[in-house]
């Protein structure tokens, strides 16, 4: 069936390519295990009936030994099968984690509004980490019990049809009515993990915000919040459960019959001198074995659907469509809609210039945060943009990045759409710089490379030097190998800023983009990094956003931006000497 928990898992067979030898002796380890099964009752039946015949003890002695045998190969056996799973599932799963954190890494903005980290993390750990314990255990368990529940069928027959014919009804029932189960609680299971995803999402956000909340006095009313997701966890996670657990109670009660039924037969059978001890007691073996495989299969079901569950979310997560960015379609239809080509294109070398041609932008349907913006940038011009919250400054250097891309009109860097440019090509030659900047838990070194060991420590101190931070790295205690980030050496609001302005002199690019840089300093701050700015932006093309406009000192041109329009665009020193210029009023005001 389409929504079944094996027609859901099997996707997942495309991460173990490359493991074909791991494979072939799991395929070798799970049968000869099950032999091994079979064999221990014919052992005992063997042992018993040549017991109460008087047999030499020469021949007990021998029988023994290869019950022994059997034992300590099923021991050596499931041991190396468990070791071998776990290491096939590791590396698989790990395959598709690397995968996960890839095309995170690739999404636009838009991505991260609609899934915020405590979700992102439930899914590329807590889900892959239940994928881990499936591939590992639960396939294999799985199919190595159906492999077992037909192989006790066929020894039963060996023995006596009569006794098979006890068994093998019940078998087939109770896999048809696990046929029926299959897919029933899945629902449950989704809309559990879900509301999972959300309390973790919830967390995440209130505990990086811990420190506003206190001081607004909104603890309380988190708690209550919380106290709400938990409830609404609990009442999913129950109904999950209580759907799980209705059908192994079931096949419980009647396995349990079944052995008392085959208790009776046997020792009617024993009775009428038409079954030897030996064989009746390999029966009851056999039924007592019999149990467990199908309670086994019926119970990881519950486990199995989990897993396909979190393969669902993570196969949605992992859509390629680029519409999901627009209208954050899911499911199915979503994952059908025709992807975007792919982006090729290249930055000639040399200096770039920017252009905007009648670009129409919104985040939402409906709502436009850029009405007919255009402007031009010759290579080496520096152009400000200023405007009140919420006029579209900032999409402005986004579109630029290509972090969005318009829904009309074009945006161009090097006189190339930068809709048709390779992502890394962009970047190389492109740099953003934010008012909030992420300090990596790792050196210093790391933080200004990201980690590229092609880079050589004389080019980083060299930026380091240029951004104004000279004093700075020279007293770390460990240098360029000093640890900074959450739980490191920290650092203060200017010195993260001047790290960023650093990152790009190492990248030396030919555009610069800024987006409200000094946004988080205050004015003597400002002015501490003004000087550094000025040697960033000295011989680049730069669009530099700024919410105080005094600050713009390094540009040649002022666009002002007032609901998403182009409300004024001209010379800096022009309009900052017209009193009747929208820019001279914004310096007025500060």
């Amino acid at each position: 069936m389409a929504g079944s928990p094996l027609r859901q898992l099997s996707v997942l067979i495309r991460y173990l390519r490359g493991e074909r030898p791991s494979v072939l002796l799991l395929a070798l380890l799970v049968p000869l295990g099950v032999g091994l099964q079979l064999v221990a009752p014919q052992m005992l039946r063997r042992f018993i009936d040549h017991t109460l015949t008087g047999s030499p003890a020469d021949l007990l002695l021998a029988v023994a030994a290869w019950y022994l045998t059997a034992a300590l190969g099923l021991l050596v056996v499931t041991v190396a099968g468990d070791a071998v799973a776990a290491r096939l599932a590791w590396r698989g799963t790990n395959r598709l984690r690397a995968d996960l954190v890839a095309h995170c890494l690739r999404r636009p903005s838009r991505f991260y509004q609609r899934h915020p980290p405590g979700e992102l993390l439930d899914r590329v750990d807590g889900d892959v980490t239940r994928l881990t314990a499936v591939m590992s255990a639960l396939v294999l368990e799985v199919l190595a019990q159906l492999l077992l529940v037909a192989g006790i069928l066929g020894a039963l027959f060996l023995l006596d049809w009569r006794l098979a014919l006890v068994f093998a009804p019940f078998a087939a029932g109770t896999l048809l009515l696990l046929r029926g189960l299959v897919g029933r609680a899945m629902p449950f299971v989704a809309a559990r993990q879900a509301s999972s995803a959300d309390l973790l999402g919830f967390l995440e956000e209130r505990l990086a915000g811990a420190q506003d909340l206190r001081t607004n006095g909104a603890a309380a009313h988190t708690l209550a919040d919380l106290e709400a997701r938990q409830d609404e966890l609990y009442r999913r996670a129950h109904r999950a459960a209580r759907v799980s657990v209705r059908w192994p109670a079931t096949v419980q009660s009647l396995s349990t019959v079944s052995v008392v039924l085959a208790l009776g037969v046997s020792v009617w059978l024993h009775g009428r001198g038409q079954l030897s001890t030996g064989t009746a007691f390999a029966c009851l073996s056999y039924a007592m074995l019999l149990r467990r495989p199908l309670l086994a299969v019926t119970t990881r079901f519950h486990d199995l659907e989990e897993a396909a569950v979190s393969v669902r979310r993570l196969t949605e997560l992992l859509r390629r469509d680029e519409d999901e960015e627009g209208d954050g379609a899911d499911g199915v239809e979503g994952a059908e809609r025709k992807t975007a080509a792919p982006r090729t294109g290249r930055l000639p070398d040399g200096p770039l210039g920017a252009r905007l041609d009648g670009v129409f932008f919104g985040y939402d349907p409906g709502e436009p945060v850029l009405r007919d913006v255009s402007f031009r940038l010759r290579p080496g011009e520096r152009l400000g943009i200023v405007g009140r919250t919420g006029s579209g400054k900032s999409t402005v250097v986004r579109l630029l990045f290509g972090l969005q891309h318009p829904a009309r009109g074009t945006v161009s860097v090097g006189d190339q759409d930068v809709a048709g440019l390779d992502p890394r090509a962009l970047r190389r030659r492109v740099a953003l710089v934010t008012q909030e900047v992420q300090i990596l838990h790792a050196t210093l070194r790391d933080n200004l490379t990201f980690y590229d060991p092609s880079v050589d420590d004389g080019r980083v101190r060299a930026a380091l030097d240029e951004a104004g931070l000279t004093e700075w790295w020279r007293e770390l205690p460990d240098g360029l190998d000093t640890v900074l980030g959450t739980g490191a050496r920290g650092m203060s609001a200017g010195q993260e800023q001047l790290l960023a302005l650093a990152r790009v002199f190492l990248r030396d690019p030919a555009v610069v983009l800024m987006d409200e840089p000094t946004a988080r300093l205050d004015p003597h701050t400002e002015r501490l990094l003004m000087p550094a700015m000025g040697r960033l932006l000295e011989g680049r093309t730069a669009v530099v956003v700024q919410h105080r406009p005094h600050a713009l000192r390094n540009v040649h041109r002022v666009l002002v931006l007032d609901g998403g329009a182009v409300v004024e665009h001209g010379e800096q020193t022009t309009l900052a000497a017209d009193p009747t210029s929208r820019f001279h009023e914004l310096l007025r005001t500060g």
